[in-house]
């Protein structure tokens, strides 16, 4: 729910910009967004997945409002779409901002960066943008979240498609909203680990339930977890719905209903 009035400042804010303003002489507006925005996936920043505690979120602009670094031409930003409400993401400050993690050697953060996948499809101007394709994946796409997956091994991000176009945006993201920070990686392995055995658990006690229906509300309990794992306000949930689906067999349908649930 958006605050009482928010649209008409929004409105009186692009006007201004419009008639030559900076955008950040008006970021109240989409600061007042920030809490709303972060309640829809429960503090989780949208593109990493990590909870609030990994550092101070914000609400990025999703195409810059500023400088576009990635542009052929000289390009001022999408300064039409600053208080476009549809462009706003919620945003951990380590794939909103330029950092390098010293101790793991990755650097990474969004910023101004903003490639496409045709830069000759750029826009330049107030317009439509349904020409570009972003390079980088949208957490607002309904299907971009599924070509990202991480390593089991070590909470790695990695592509989770082998279509050239589609393994290149994902492994862009990675590197430019720097997914695979050593820390962030960590805590996603935890997670990961923690899924594994369970699915290791439920695939056991399917097997004992065929003989002993008795066993049927720990099967239970266990499928429960999984399902949490994979819900889309916890955690990594990208990640862990990519590595469930590795465990896919003939053998237990049950995991398959998990995926469709």
């Amino acid at each position: 729910m958006k605050p009482i009035g928010w649209t008409q400042r929004a409105q009186a804010a692009a006007q201004a910009v419009a008639a030559g303003d900076d955008p950040n002489n008006h970021s109240r507006v989409w600061r007042d967004l920030k809490d709303g925005l972060a309640a829809l996936l429960h503090d989780k920043c949208w593109y990493c997945e990590s909870p609030v505690d990994r550092s101070d979120n914000a609400v990025d602009h999703f195409r810059p409002k500023n400088r576009v670094s990635d542009a052929a031409n000289l390009h001022p930003g999408y300064r039409w779409l600053a208080f476009n409400e549809s462009n706003f993401r919620y945003a951990c400050t380590y794939c909103n901002s330029r950092r390098k993690d010293i101790e793991g050697t990755t650097a990474g953060g969004k910023a101004d960066r903003f490639p496409l996948v045709n830069e000759a499809q750029r826009v330049y101007a107030a317009g439509s943008i349904a020409v570009e394709q972003p390079m980088l994946l949208d957490p607002c796409e309904i299907s971009d979240w599924r070509l990202l997956g991480c390593h089991q091994e070590n909470g790695q991000p990695c592509a989770a498609t082998t279509d050239p176009v589609s393994k290149q945006r994902a492994e862009s993201s990675i590197e430019i909203l720097h997914l695979h920070y050593e820390p962030t990686c960590k805590k996603r392995h935890s997670v990961a680990v923690q899924l594994m055995s369970d699915v290791d658990e439920g695939k056991r006690l399917f097997e004992i339930v065929t003989q002993d229906p008795t066993r049927a509300p720990d099967f239970k309990a266990v499928a429960a977890r999984l399902h949490r794992a994979i819900d889309r306000e916890s955690p990594y949930s990208g990640d862990m719905h990519f590595l469930l689906r590795g465990q896919r067999s003939d053998a237990h349908p049950w995991i398959q209903e998990l995926l469709e649930a």
